[in-house]
């Protein structure tokens, strides 16, 4: 983590990072930062796109998570992905049911992986036991930042306040997976 960032809060984002302890900053290049990542949010997506994003994040996760807790080797990497199995199968619920409401209806998406996902999952399911927990806590750490990026830009500049919130509710899970993800790894393989 960078402990040197000046945290500055985000207008849209104050009020979950007063709850959430999340702090954000301007980068040289005039990107927004986290203390986590190192990457932009990713913004102006439709209300379908960011669902549609998110459900195959969402579904490549608990399918991931699944995995792990049945092919683990150590016990504090099964009991990780325990706990990430039972918040992303929330995180899809809360993202489902926030789909139809008075003013409109989206389509729930399919539950089919993306290509790339897919192949991810491929390569997880195919992990030898000796090396599947470091490929399992390696893919989550990879697949963090984009999955941050979708969330909080979602959450700063979408276009439909109901999925805004499930956004807002979603970036901080991210960061604290990724973070235990990170500290699970062995040290050979932690950047």
């Amino acid at each position: 983590m960078r402990h040197s960032i000046l945290a500055v809060f985000l207008t849209l984002a104050a009020p979950a990072a007063a709850q959430t302890g999340y702090s954000v900053a301007n980068a040289p290049d005039g990107t927004v930062t986290t203390t986590v990542f190192s990457v932009a949010p990713r913004t102006q997506l439709s209300a379908a796109d960011y669902v549609k994003l998110s459900a195959d994040a969402l579904t490549y996760r608990i399918a991931a998570d699944k995995l792990a807790v049945s092919k683990s080797q150590r016990d504090d990497v099964r009991g990780f992905a325990r706990a990430s199995l039972a918040e992303g199968e929330r995180q899809q619920g809360a993202l489902y049911a926030s789909l139809s409401n008075a003013d409109r209806k989206i389509a729930k998406p399919s539950t089919r992986l993306s290509s790339q996902r897919q192949a991810s999952l491929d390569l997880l399911k195919k992990a030898p036991r000796g090396s599947f927990d470091t490929l399992y806590l390696q893919q989550a750490t990879d697949a963090a930042p984009a999955m941050w990026a979708l969330a909080k830009g979602y959450a700063d500049d979408g276009t439909d306040p109901v999925l805004r919130q499930v956004a807002a509710t979603y970036f901080p899970v991210i960061e604290r997976r990724y973070t235990g993800a990170k500290g699970l790894m062995p040290a050979a393989f932690s950047r």
